[in-house]
């Protein structure tokens, strides 16, 4: 109180019969004591805090935000109406705000643990994640039992690729809160890191995320509706995305998540469990097709997929329906919205999934599932009649509501069946529409990056995670032939799995008696108009083995780049093998890891042949630009699962029962 009067002592009363009402949900009692408390005590601000604290806890925002910045205006060392004030300006999206105000209640007070928790919290959200890991370690020391500060760090150092680190954390928060579901698929999820620093750790890891998941599943009962809620709460915060990068089969590993997905999923929204009945078509009518992706944005999953089927699909055939599931948009979700013929956007989980359902669609297309959180929980309920899953993200959902997988003859090695969880639908060609890119160079110093004017420059440009410590000998097996060589990999923009990945390519170099410094560069994450360049820059585009280029090999035959590549067993594995193939440029496919590198220095030191292979890819491109056959052999493949069964022929053809 401000004043030692009878009037704070009525307030104080006041105040106290304000807090039981509330605890008691007796909301009307507590707005009349809050006002009767104002009225005796009007500059109080123990008062105007309460009023603040009311009206933050019955949702009235902006009010609330006025009446925090009045008590500040009182008190401004009132550190906790600024806490308060900060959560609810991270509430409502204005996450600097937030972060400047708890910035100042933690130099006023840095023993506030749960300011420094908001205030990690808060930096996280803004991508700080120095920041965040400064406040959250002051935070586990001031709130060791806090669970959400261990999540936190857990996050953070699973995003730095630090497993153990991870895991311990994950595992922390897990048992302070036992029904934190999201500690525990994190504590899974840390098992599979984006890089490993020996081929034996990939077997190490892949041992010890099936038994955590065995735990994780084991422990969520789906007739207890709590722990129910919870899990599927949690559903998408982490996936096993990383899982397909190991060069291995996932079927039954996945085939055990996607259960337990559907199943938590099933149990939380019982009406959208079941598959809906296909709806009737009159004569001539279009199918209604949905397409749910995170991805309407310039985005790998935009470039193979997306625009494709867009621009290319029949309308007199196809109607389709887009669902926007995340919150990055750009030009391109301009562009669907306008050529779809319905495109929901912005809408929460629960409002998606009902907009989906009530577009009574005979066909649900997820271009990927893996990557984006609310698709994933969307993919695992039963939303359409028909579901479908093409190959952005390559692997099996393993969930028992998936239908089919949209693939590619090309890429799909004999057995493939067996490989998936799904129905295996191989489309003709690469399986996908596929028009140039248009995307203007940016000019670039390379040499400002490290990459010699002379040099031989082989272009490394997939993803860390596809780089495997077992095939780092092929880098330094090139560069003994070609000795002017550079290997030009792209930083992941996380500098520490880049420093690993130099680390184990320093040591393969040392094993072959030669210097990485000279011949490996990393180069900074590139504008779009920059990678153009880069492609332009290059030489030879070596093909990561186990998991292919995709769009970036796309984007290397376009611009005439050979490309070196070694098919793998997986479909994955076999991407740029099926570009090559389609464009007629099959001499750079290896027959195995020896033919690899043979290749590699033949077109290192043969500039004629080099220049003959780029002028036939470049020709070849138009058997990729126009090939529709792909579309038109999805259009029939939906039109017979709507219609009842298909049976897919071993050249890639649907064929009816």
């Amino acid at each position: 109180m401000t004043q030692n009067t009878q009037t704070d002592m009525s307030a104080a009363s006041l105040l106290r019969r304000a807090a039981l009402a509330r605890r008691q949900n007796r909301l009307p009692e507590e707005a009349a004591a809050l006002q009767a408390a104002l009225r005796a005590a009007p500059q109080d601000v123990d008062v105007h805090f309460a009023i603040a604290n009311a009206l933050f806890a019955r949702g009235r925002h902006p009010a609330a935000l006025a009446q925090f910045r009045r008590v500040i205006a009182i008190a401004p060392e009132f550190v906790q109406a600024q806490h308060n004030l900060a959560i609810l300006l991270k509430k409502q999206g204005k996450t600097a705000a937030a972060a400047a105000v708890l910035n100042r209640v933690v130099r006023l007070n840095p023993t506030l643990g749960g300011s420094q928790l908001a205030l990690g919290d808060a930096r996280l959200t803004q991508a700080d994640h120095v920041g965040a890991q400064a406040a959250l370690e002051r935070a586990a020391l001031l709130l060791p039992a806090e669970s959400r500060v261990w999540l936190l760090l857990g996050f953070l150092a699973k995003r730095r690729d630090d497993p153990d680190r991870a895991a311990s954390c994950f595992d922390r928060a897990s048992k302070l809160a036992r029904m934190d579901s999201v500690a525990r698929l994190g504590l899974c999820m840390a098992r599979l890191p984006s890089l490993y620093d020996q081929s034996e750790d990939i077997e190490l890891a892949r041992r010890q995320y099936a038994a955590d998941l065995e735990s994780l599943v084991a422990s969520v009962r789906l007739d207890d509706p709590a722990a129910v809620q919870e899990a599927a709460n949690a559903i998408g915060s982490f996936q096993p995305y990383y899982l397909a990068y190991q060069e291995r089969c996932d079927r039954p590993l996945q085939e055990l998540y996607g259960r337990f997905v559907a199943g938590v999923m099933a149990a939380r929204y019982p009406a959208w469990a079941n598959r809906p009945p296909m709806p009737p078509r009159s004569p001539g009518e279009p199918l209604r097709v949905g397409v749910a992706s995170g991805f309407f944005r310039w985005h790998t999953i935009w470039k193979l997929m997306i625009r494709g089927w867009m621009d290319g699909l029949d309308p007199a055939r196809i109607q389709l329906y887009g669902y926007h599931t995340a919150a990055i948009r750009d030009d391109c979700t301009e562009q669907a919205r306008s050529r779809f013929h319905r495109f929901a956007d912005g809408l929460s989980f629960d409002a998606m999934a009902a907009a989906i359902r009530a577009d009574d669609l005979h066909a649900l297309i997820y271009p990927e599932i893996g990557m984006d959180p609310m698709t994933s929980k969307l993919a695992a309920l039963r939303l359409a009649p028909v579901q479908c899953v093409s190959w952005g993200h390559p692997d099996t959902t393993g969930l028992p509501t998936i239908d089919c997988v949209l693939s590619s003859d090309l890429m799909e090695p004999e057995g493939a069946d067996e490989h998936y969880s799904e129905r295996l639908i191989r489309l003709p060609g690469l399986g996908i529409a596929y028009p140039p890119l248009v995307v203007d160079s940016e000019a670039t110093d390379f040499a400002a990056f490290g990459v010699r004017p002379s040099s031989i420059a082989y272009l490394c440009c997939q993803y860390v995670s596809k780089y495997l410590p077992q095939h780092d000998d092929l880098f330094p097996r090139i560069a003994l032939h070609v000795p002017d060589s550079q290997f030009l990999f792209i930083n992941p923009r996380a500098d520490g799995v880049a420093a690993r990945l130099r680390k184990r390519l320093d040591a393969a170099f040392a094993r072959h008696g030669l210097d990485a410094a000279r011949h490996v560069v990393i180069l900074p994450y590139l504008r779009p108009g920059q990678y153009v360049a880069l492609n332009r820059r290059a030489n030879v585009y070596l093909d990561s083995v186990g998991w292919s280029g995709g769009n970036t090999t796309l984007e290397a035959v376009a611009e005439g780049l050979p490309v070196v590549t070694l098919p793998g067993a997986l479909m994955r594995g076999r991407h740029s093998g099926a570009i090559l193939t389609q464009a007629g440029v099959t001499e750079t496919i290896a027959a195995d890891l020896d033919d690899y590198v043979a290749l590699a220095i033949r077109l290192g030191n043969d500039p004629v042949w080099r220049a003959t292979v780029s002028v036939r890819i470049q020709e070849g491109c138009r058997h990729i630009h126009e090939d529709t056959r792909p579309l038109r052999a999805l259009e029939d493949a939906l039109e017979w699962l709507a219609e009842g069964e298909v049976q897919i022929g071993v050249a890639g053809t649907c064929q009816r029962l």
